[in-house]
């Protein structure tokens, strides 16, 4: 029985050790052994060594059941703190603060997400928008690997590499749910009902476990709007503002219901007033020849939606001005006329828009009040 113990005590070692512990116990026969003796009981070494086999074996099989208890207990002593998070498709239990997200979005979530300071990882990216990640600097997405792009399914197979905690993403993928829930919990956001780039901020932060410094960006937000607000003073009280997006072969336009995307909500918050003000579809596609009823004092585009061929047949995108429909507009005239890149999602996006704000409206260089991103985890 005592070497049974002992042998167990072995199966618990390193290889280093247990090596250490066989050249102890051969020492310890050499010594006892008297060396006219060796030779003559060396016949039993085979019979000596089997049974010290099948004792580690028997050891080591006792052990297990212990060793697996073992591992049982501490892990039901350190359970994963948990949460359940409404969602678009119903309820989903989540790690209380995930800490390998994947996002399944370019944009409107993955803002957020940076914005509060966790690095994704894994995203997808717009492969035919004018920037893969839009309204986000690029540098900090550069060392997080891909995992499809926007319109196409991801890689499940790449998803399923990163080990995530957590997926998020847009109703789109709602056909792909059952699968990506296989691989961890997952957050589908529906973009019409939860438009309000304030209100996703929140509710971001909150299945991030990070709702305090959703506050802080928001205050910053805040300040900075006000800061602009005293700079525009009355200037523009009179004045109209248009924001329109050009398509096709800027042969149409699209025109958007001002609340409905994070650059009205930005406009509005300014104190500036668009055309578009009482339009109640959230999308309207147009033709060209109505462009007129669009004119404004100032006139922003935006031109991400033209198509590849006819980008590569204007290289400079503007040149459609000279024509008559266009020229003949009280903004061209007047040289206010500005191409943006207004498609953002959230509050590192709205910086984007404050700064253009102060270059063509307050005609003075951006105040120093960036949003900033939080700490990444």
């Amino acid at each position: 029985m005592p070497l049974l113990l002992v042998v167990k005590d072995v199966c618990l070692l390193t290889f280093a050790k247990f090596v250490w512990v066989v050249k102890t116990v051969f020492s310890s026969l050499h010594i006892l052994c008297q060396p006219r003796q060796i030779s003559s009981n060396y016949k039993f070494l085979p019979f000596f060594l089997t049974i010290v086999l099948v004792l580690a074996i028997a050891a080591c099989n006792n052990n297990t059941p212990q060793l697996e208890k073992r591992q049982t207990s501490a892990t039901a002593l350190t359970p994963i703190e948990t949460k359940t998070i409404s969602h678009a498709l119903g309820k989903v239990e989540i790690p209380l603060k995930p800490q390998r997200v994947v996002v399944l979005e370019e944009n409107i979530i993955l803002d957020s997400l940076l914005a509060l300071g966790v690095k994704p990882v894994g995203v997808m990216y717009c492969q035919d928008c004018e920037e893969n990640f839009r309204g986000i600097p690029s540098d900090l997405l550069a060392d997080i690997p891909v995992v499809g792009n926007i319109g196409n399914q991801p890689s499940l197979e790449k998803i399923l590499s990163l080990k995530p905690d957590l997926i998020l993403g847009l109703t789109w993928l709602k056909s792909s749910y059952k699968i990506l829930s296989s691989i961890a919990p997952t957050v589908l956001i529906d973009f019409p009902s939860m438009y309000d780039f304030k209100e996703r901020l929140r509710y971001v932060a909150q299945v991030l476990g990070k709702s305090d410094r959703a506050e802080e960006l928001l205050t910053q937000y805040q300040n900075r709007i006000q800061t602009l607000r005293q700079q525009l003073g009355k200037q523009l009280e009179k004045k109209t503002i248009s924001v329109i997006y050009l398509a096709g072969s800027a042969d149409i336009f699209y025109s958007y219901r001002p609340d409905f995307l994070a650059y009205g909500q930005i406009l509005s918050d300014a104190g500036l007033r668009l055309i578009q003000q009482n339009q109640k579809q959230r999308e309207l596609t147009l033709s060209i020849e109505v462009l007129p009823k669009y004119d404004a004092d100032i006139l922003f585009i935006m031109t991400e939606h033209l198509t590849r061929d006819f980008k590569e047949a204007n290289p400079e995108v503007l040149s459609f001005l000279q024509k008559p429909i266009w020229s003949n507009l009280k903004a061209v005239k007047t040289k206010q006329i500005y191409r943006v890149n207004w498609t953002v999602g959230g509050a590192m996006g709205a910086n984007r828009i404050i700064d253009d704000l102060y270059k063509y409206l307050v005609k003075t260089p951006f105040d120093n009040q960036k949003i900033t991103q939080g700490k990444r985890i």
